[in-house]
């Protein structure tokens, strides 16, 4: 499909994830189904002005991704020039910029969803971000920053802006991700708005709810990111589903959780092959594998009794003992 400027193999995003998304996450899931677009998880303009090295593993081999894209978030205008300067260097295929962040710390610094309400300044960023990056640019947002109503306003900003696709959290900012905030009815009067491809987030965990995510707002893409943890498959899942119409039902279990893990090693040590780190390689290598240990205990059989385990382990030796002890019961 064509995503702006973009020709990616599907509708298919995996969304990018502060401690989620990283580079072997990403290979992981496309693993199991090609995902269009995959997105390195925000990275703060301010600290890539003053100390670029310390998210370097975060870019490591990017360009063996592509197509990959690139989020900042912040809220000076100096600092946002200074970190597309940075990151000219890499081969990456989109720089986004966060306008929809609900986390206290960046409420509190006026970036990600503060934006929603400081329009002028997300006005001024966007056009800072065109006219110094190289690369098509996108905006990832929500509805509004209290309630679902800027709509008017974002489709103002997103037909004269300049930018390439416009990616909408169906949330407002405050709502965060309450079960009761989604709002797929202005998602699909924001779509009929705008002159620009439209990606549609939140939410999104099943094929059937996929394909009517799609189907009722007409959105032109889906971006996924939390229901994947634990379950890699999930693009895979909505691809078939949308594509031709089979719904496939997985039961996650003990052996399916073994496998997963031993290929999620496997691109873990493929990609840490040359990388450099303020910290251990094996404390890399435990952080990676404890999470998606436990995120892959999903569904299974005493569930809460495997992960008070795996949270208890301190280094990579004491986590493979209990796995071990795990897939042996």
């Amino acid at each position: 499909m064509k995503l702006g400027t973009l020709n990616l193999k599907n509708n298919l995003i995996l969304a990018p994830l502060k401690n989620v998304t990283t580079a072997p996450y990403r290979r992981f899931c496309r693993h199991f189904q090609k995902v269009g677009l995959v997105c390195v998880p925000m990275l703060y303009s301010e600290r890539l002005m003053n100390c670029p090295k310390s998210i370097e593993h975060e870019l490591f081999k990017i360009e063996e991704e592509s197509p990959i894209s690139v989020q900042l978030i912040g809220s000076e205008p100096n600092a946002l020039i200074k970190a597309i300067e940075y990151l000219e260097s890499y081969k990456f295929d989109v720089l986004d910029i966060n306008a929809g962040c609900p986390s206290k710390r960046a409420i509190h610094g006026k970036k990600g969803g503060y934006l929603l309400k400081d329009l002028k300044r997300l006005e001024e960023l966007l056009q800072i971000t065109i006219k110094y990056s190289s690369r098509p640019v996108s905006l990832k947002t929500r509805l509004g920053f209290e309630y679902s109503g800027n709509i008017n306003e974002i489709a103002k900003i997103a037909n004269n802006s300049g930018i390439d696709f416009l990616i909408v959290h169906a949330r407002s900012v405050m709502s965060r991700f309450e079960n009761s905030g989604l709002n797929l009815d202005a998602l699909k009067r924001l779509k009929e708005k705008i002159d620009i491809p439209l990606v549609g987030n939140g939410d999104i965990d099943n094929p059937t709810f996929a394909k009517y995510f799609l189907d009722y707002t007409g959105v032109d893409a889906l971006m996924i990111g939390r229901a994947t943890m634990g379950n890699p498959e999930l693009f895979h899942q909505i691809h078939e589903y949308i594509t031709k119409g089979i719904n496939i039902s997985k039961k996650n279990n003990l052996d399916l959780m073994k496998e997963y893990l031993k290929i999620y090693e496997q691109f873990l040590d493929n990609f840490m092959e040359g990388i450099k780190l303020k910290y251990s390689l094996e404390q890399y290598k435990f952080t990676e594998l404890k999470r998606n240990s436990i995120w892959l205990t999903k569904n299974i059989k005493n569930s809460t009794h495997i992960r008070r385990e795996l949270s208890k382990t301190k280094n990579l030796k004491h986590l493979k003992i209990i796995l071990n002890n795990i897939h042996k019961n």
